[in-house]
Order: structure tokens, then C-alpha cells, then sequence
């Protein structure tokens, strides 16, 4: 609330002040939570979802910017020798091996992959093999069922989520709604008639979910 305020007036006032004062700031916020499912479910402020919403930056997550782990890895490789440990090359097949893996921890578990190896690696040069006796052969594990994959981000998504009393249908719905209807626009290039033929749902349901889970089909525009 006091944040909100601020953002609307311009103004704060310091504890126990009685003064306001005029502030000149620039707000970067940044979150890994579902923030339209969170406004759904009534667990967020949606005036203020919209004050903080001014300039959107979304970064895919890393499973969807395979190339860039060939840079950030090195990126971290140089990162780790500035931290004391030792200096390493990395072969193109160690980043043929890193690029298959999905990476549910993201950039962060990227970064500690890449430090583990600097540390433990035998050679000057990490290859394939080192990379896979860390992280497996992620090959090998694409044979995992659909339903373990499912039930593993359900898994994920209760553990950073908390959930009140009464609405853990609504709250996992909502969350899990927003990245199929992301997926469905992508894919018809943000033809929402087509969206909603391929989730096999009515189109002015579309429309008043898009709405609720704050999701701008603009975004998804382009030739198919």
C-alpha cells in the first residue's frame, strides 16, 4: 500500500515525519512468480501490478535460449577464475552437452554446474564427458513420461508458492493456465480464433481468460 501510494503521488513520508517529501525515483521490479495468476487468485494488488507494469521485460526461461549457454558458460568459466578457481577452455561438444539439458534451475544452476566443473575437472579443457558425469545425459532421460514432467512442475510450483486456505484449485489453474494459452497463441501466431480451436475451447473464453490472467495476444502477432 505505501508503495502504491508513493508511486501515485510521487511522495514519501519518513517515520514518525510529518512532512511529505518529493521523491524523483525510477522503479525496476523484478519477480519469477506467475503475477496474472497471482492478481486471479486475489493474492497480489492489481492497481499496483499496473503502476510497476509500465515498461514489461520478460526473459524467456534458459530452455528456450539454448544459444545462448555457449556464452554464458564461458561467461561463467572466466567469472570462476576471477573467484580463485582454476581457468578452463570449454570444447564444443561440452557445449553440445550443456545445450540438451533443460535446465529447471535456470541461469543460476547453469552458473553452478560450470563453477562444479572448473573445480573437478581434470583437464585444462572441459568436454562432453565431463559435463555429462555432472549433469547426466540428458538424452538418456528424454524418455521420461509426460505425467512425470507434469507432476515434477506441479512439484516445483507448490514448493515457491504458498498456497491459502480454500483456493489451491484456483491458484495452480490459473498458473498453469497462462503458459498453455502463451503456448496456443504462439503457435497460431496470435490468431485467437485459431488459439482457441487449437485448445479446443470457445473463443470469447479465450478472450475473458486472456483478460484475467493479463496476457496481451498482441505479443504474439506475426507471419505463420
Amino acid at each position: 500500500t505505501r508503495l502504491l501510494r508513493t508511486l501515485q503521488s510521487g511522495k514519501i513520508r519518513r517515520v514518525g515525519g510529518r512532512q511529505e517529501i518529493a521523491v524523483h525515483v525510477r522503479i525496476i521490479a523484478a519477480t519469477n512468480k506467475d503475477l496474472g495468476a497471482m492478481i486471479g487468485a486475489g493474492t497480489f494488488r492489481e492497481d499496483l501490478f499496473y503502476r510497476l507494469n509500465v515498461v514489461p521485460i520478460e526473459l524467456p526461461p534458459l530452455r528456450e535460449r539454448k544459444d545462448d549457454i555457449g556464452e554464458l558458460s564461458l561467461h561463467f568459466l572466466a567469472k570462476a577464475a576471477e573467484d580463485g578457481l582454476p581457468r578452463r577452455t570449454l570444447a564444443k561438444d561440452a557445449v553440445k552437452a550443456l545445450s540438451q539439458r533443460i535446465w529447471p534451475g535456470n541461469v543460476r544452476e547453469l552458473r553452478n554446474v560450470i563453477y562444479r566443473l572448473s573445480l573437478i575437472s581434470r583437464d585444462d579443457e572441459i568436454d562432453a564427458a565431463a559435463v555429462r558425469s555432472i549433469i547426466g545425459d540428458a538424452a538418456a532421460k528424454k524418455d521420461q513420461s509426460d505425467e512425470e514432467g507434469f507432476y515434477r512442475a506441479l512439484d516445483q510450483w507448490l514448493a515457491i508458492n504458498p498456497v491459502g486456505k480454500g483456493v489451491l484449485y484456483k491458484q495452480a489453474l490459473a498458473a498453469f493456465e497462462k503458459p498453455l494459452f502463451e503456448h496456443a497463441l504462439a503457435e497460431t501466431g496470435g490468431n485467437q480464433l485459431r488459439a482457441a480451436e487449437l485448445l479446443g475451447i470457445n473463443r470469447n473464453t479465450l478472450r475473458k481468460r486472456l483478460g484475467e490472467l493479463a496476457i496481451n495476444p498482441d505479443r504474439f502477432n506475426g507471419p505463420l
